[in-house]
């Protein structure tokens, strides 16, 4: 008996390795209700096995995400989706109405941003139905093509689509934090729950990726069927002998298919059901030839995908940015991270050079030291041995003990030389010696100090330029310029802001535990248009400000404070009035406590008192 049943599982097992190799979708459904065969090729056309996709992980939408919606039917999709959900993208226009299509992008649970949409109540539109809109810097597209039967969902050039058969809502979620795409839908979404209205209610939603794959075997039929015709069908199939349907048209879960139902007869007892499907969307060669044009764009943009999938966890997180600059950056960044070359960062003043550099070698060297030294800051007499260290008494008011030098301290990991520009002629000759050395000599000694460092150096200046007039080496300029990397002006990347902002108001409340605000639409607009000649640290300084001024958990136009709306008069009256008014009002946002107040102004306790003194504070605040 054992044996028989030894030899009756060997045969299914069979059958199942040789059913995942046919190019059919093939599906066998016992009599009591149960699946017992799901091959590879019905889970991809249902959707229960997603290969060759872009890929998200597991999460839900949160307060600040950029929500986009394409919804061919409202109210009829798979969730039915109401006026009411809307309101989560505070879209609240009572002309949009049950069955109107609907085209919408919104700031999720946020009511400072005004949603852009477009609806209709006319079901027989016969060509597309676009919106195209830029939208808090992201170039967004959601259109429905009633031609091809298409809901497709564009953001800077990466699209995601859905076919339909009947109705259909189709849903991309942008991060708000990274500016990634952290959920788009797929065929299989109703299975996985993931409706529109699940995903706007908060519910979970699956990770999706190359081992994405849903088992159902052993489930009931109405697991993974949502009830309608096809349901109905394969009920009366497994209760009638000799049932055959040969290529009829049904929907699995929304997705029309094209699908051949024969019941199984053993000894005159029905045993289960057959049944064959077939993507209809795939039958088309019109569709095939438009699939084909999709996957070269896909491809064309798929090292993108292929980057960010490759990247460790918490890579690039404190550096924010997902404009098409800076994903270049990022992706040169990573590459100079898996390779000891020396890097020169450029860019302007304020662009986060500092920042990438740490980046570079958290992501090459977590564990060993990284030493940031500003070449600026150091006066030059000091400068090599602040540098290279010295031995105890190498001059005159040298410690007696000696001190370790930057190199020495990084040894093993990364030393960062900001405004290497600033460097003296004399200590680049140095410098260009333990490049090519790899060895330093502590002041006053004669004895070498093998090191070995990553060396990473930073300026916005020309070193070019430096060259021409002689006070850069060029032979330096050369070592240190192996894998150079341009960091972009913020002027240049505003698709970024949104991104930023949230970054570094999440970031500055997070520091002094301020309850987070939120910026208003005309605030945003405000920050859009301004010119930020210092960049990020411009910004971070402007938010900050805004932070202290702002009593209320909105941030208005009123509290972005631009340098054009000083007050007149010189610019050093200019600056001490603005000077004067941050203080204070950082005073009284942290109640008079003095402490706090010069924290999160980044001032030292000496500088903060004397400028209480100087502006007389001590009786306003």
């Amino acid at each position: 008996m054992y044996k028989r049943i030894d030899i009756m599982y060997k045969r299914i097992d069979i059958i199942h390795s040789i059913s995942e190799q046919l190019t059919d979708g093939l599906i066998y459904i016992t009599k009591d209700h149960k699946y017992e065969l799901f091959n590879k090729k019905a889970r991809e056309i249902t959707g229960l096995s997603m290969t060759n996709l872009s890929s998200h992980p597991e999460g839900c939408v949160e307060k600040g995400d950029i929500v986009i919606i394409t919804d061919n039917r409202l109210g009829e999709d798979d969730g039915n989706l109401t006026l009411e959900d809307l309101g989560k993208l505070n879209i609240n226009d009572k002309n949009i109405k049950a069955q109107s299509a609907l085209l919408a992008i919104g700031v999720y649970d946020n009511k400072h941003f005004k949603p852009l949409y477009k609806h209709s109540n006319n079901t027989n539109l016969t060509d597309t139905f676009t919106l195209s809109e830029k939208y808090l810097g992201f170039d967004i597209i959601a259109e429905i093509n009633y031609k091809d039967q298409l809901l497709s969902i564009t953001v800077n050039d990466i699209t995601h689509s859905v076919h339909y058969y009947n109705t259909i809502g189709h849903i991309v979620i942008i991060d708000s934090k990274t500016g990634n795409i952290k959920f788009f839908q797929n065929i299989g979404y109703t299975i996985r729950n993931e409706s529109i209205r699940d995903i706007l209610l908060g519910k979970t939603y699956s990770a999706k990726g190359h081992s994405t794959d849903i088992n159902v075997l052993g489930k009931d039929v109405e697991d993974v069927m949502e009830k309608n015709e096809l349901t109905d069908v394969i009920d009366e199939a497994l209760v009638t002998k000799d049932f055959s349907i040969m290529s009829k048209v049904y929907e699995i879960n929304k997705r029309p298919v094209l699908c051949s139902i024969r019941t199984i007869v053993i000894n005159n007892i029905i045993e289960g059901v057959f049944i064959n499907i077939n993507d209809l969307s795939k039958m088309d060669e019109l569709l095939n030839d438009r699939n084909n044009i999709i996957e070269n764009i896909e491809k064309s943009v798929s090292y993108i995908n292929k980057f960010y999938s490759n990247l460790p966890a918490g890579a690039f997180e404190e550096f924010v940015g997902n404009s098409s600059a800076m994903l270049k950056v990022k992706h040169l960044a990573y590459r100079a991270s898996n390779m000891k070359f020396n890097v020169l960062l450029t860019g302007e003043s304020g662009t986060g050079k500092s920042q990438l550099a740490y980046e570079i070698h958290k992501i090459a060297t977590p564990d060993k030291p990284y030493v940031e030294v500003n070449c600026s800051s150091i006066s030059p007499s000091l400068f090599e041995s602040e540098l290279f260290g010295y031995v105890g008494g190498a001059f005159t008011g040298a410690s007696s003990k000696g001190k370790i030098g930057y190199f020495e301290k990084a040894n093993g990991g990364t030393i960062f030389l900001d405004e290497i520009g600033e460097l003296k002629p004399e200590l680049q000759v140095k410098l260009l010696y333990v490049i090519q050395n790899k060895v330093i000599y502590k002041v006053g000694s004669t004895n070498p100090i093998p090191i070995d460092v990553r060396i990473i150096t930073a300026t916005h200046q020309d070193l070019l330029k430096k060259i021409d007039d002689g006070s850069f080496r060029q032979d330096l300029f050369y070592r240190l310029n192996v894998f150079p990397i341009e960091i972009p002006p913020l002027r240049n990347r505003k698709s970024d802001f949104y991104l930023l902002m949230n970054k570094l108001m999440e970031r500055i409340c997070q520091s002094y535990c301020i309850e987070p605000k939120v910026f208003s639409g005309a605030a945003l607009n405000k920050i859009t248009s301004y010119s930020w000649p210092g960049n990020v640290r411009e910004l971070e300084n402007i938010i900050s400000r805004s932070i202290a001024l702002c009593e209320t958990k909105t941030i208005y136009p009123d509290y972005i404070m631009l340098p054009e709306e000083s007050i007149r008069g010189n610019l050093c009256e200019q600056l001490a009035f603005k000077e004067k008014e941050i203080i204070t009002e950082t005073l009284k946002m942290f109640n008079g406590n003095k402490k706090k107040t010069y924290e999160f102004l980044s001032l030292s306790k000496t500088v903060f008192y004397k400028k209480l003194n100087d502006y007389d504070i001590h009786k306003e605040a």
